[in-house]
C-alpha cells in the first residue's frame, strides 16, 4: 500500500528545483501540445489540473483557458507554482491543496480536467478517475497524461510513492468507459529516451488517452 505522505513528503522536498530538470519541462511541452491537438480547447473553459506539481502544463495552456484551478497535494510545489504565476501575470491561475483519496470533491464543475504524470503515483486510481469524471460539466472533457507500462526502471527501485510502473490503454480507456464517459481515443504523446535504473538507455512512451461526459 503506497502512504499518501511519502508523495507529500518527497514532492514537497523536490519543489524548490523542479523545473530544473529538462526532461520535466520537454513532457509538460509534449503534453500540452498533445492536448492542444486532441481538445476543442475555448477561451471560456473552466479547468482543473489534478497533481499539478509546478504548474508546468498548467502555464502552457493558461492563454488558451479562463480559468486554472491548479491542485496540488503537496504545498511546496503549490508555493513555486504561485510565484510563478505572480512573475508571469497568471492571475487566473488559482492553487489549491486536494487529495482526492481523502478530500471531499470541491463543489465546482469543469469543462476540463487534466493530468500530466500524477495516475502512477496513486493506488487506487479507478476511484480518483470516478471522482473527476463527477467533476465534469456536461460534454466536459478528461484528459490523463502518463506513462505506458513499463519495467520499474523509469523510476527504479526504492523511490517513493511510485504505486504503478505505468499503465496499459486499453484497462485506463475501459475505467472510463464504465464511468459512462464517451469518445474515449488515445495517442502518443512523448516518447522519453532515459538511462534506466539499471544503466540501460530505453524509450518510454507517455499516453494522452481522452473522454467526455455526455451532454
Amino acid at each position: 500500500m503506497i502512504d499518501t505522505s511519502a508523495n507529500l513528503e518527497r514532492f514537497n522536498s523536490l519543489a524548490a528545483d523542479w523545473d530544473d530538470n529538462p526532461r520535466r519541462a520537454g513532457i509538460a511541452r509534449a503534453v500540452a501540445a498533445a492536448m492542444v491537438t486532441a481538445l476543442p480547447l475555448a477561451s471560456g473553459m473552466r479547468a482543473l489540473e489534478y497533481g499539478c506539481g509546478t504548474g508546468l502544463v498548467s502555464v502552457l495552456l493558461a492563454d488558451r483557458l479562463a480559468h486554472v484551478v491548479a491542485a496540488d497535494i503537496a504545498p511546496n510545489m503549490l508555493r513555486v507554482l504561485e510565484d510563478k504565476c505572480r512573475r508571469s501575470g497568471l492571475a487566473h491561475i488559482e492553487t489549491r491543496r486536494l487529495d482526492l483519496t481523502t478530500d471531499p470533491p470541491p463543489a465546482e464543475r469543469f469543462d476540463l480536467i487534466f493530468t500530466s504524470m500524477t495516475l502512477h503515483h496513486i493506488e487506487n486510481v479507478a476511484a480518483v478517475l470516478e471522482a473527476l469524471a463527477g467533476l465534469l460539466k456536461p460534454g466536459g472533457w478528461l484528459a490523463l497524461a502518463d506513462l505506458d507500462s513499463e519495467d520499474g526502471s523509469f523510476h527504479g527501485p526504492n523511490i517513493p510513492g511510485v504505486a504503478h510502473h505505468g499503465f496499459e490503454r486499453p484497462w485506463l480507456m475501459d475505467v472510463l468507459r464504465k464511468l459512462g464517459l464517451a469518445n474515449v481515443d488515445a495517442l502518443t504523446a512523448d516518447t522519453v529516451h532515459k538511462v534506466g535504473a539499471d544503466g540501460t538507455a530505453r524509450d518510454y512512451t507517455i499516453f494522452l488517452i481522452t473522454a467526455q461526459r455526455a451532454v
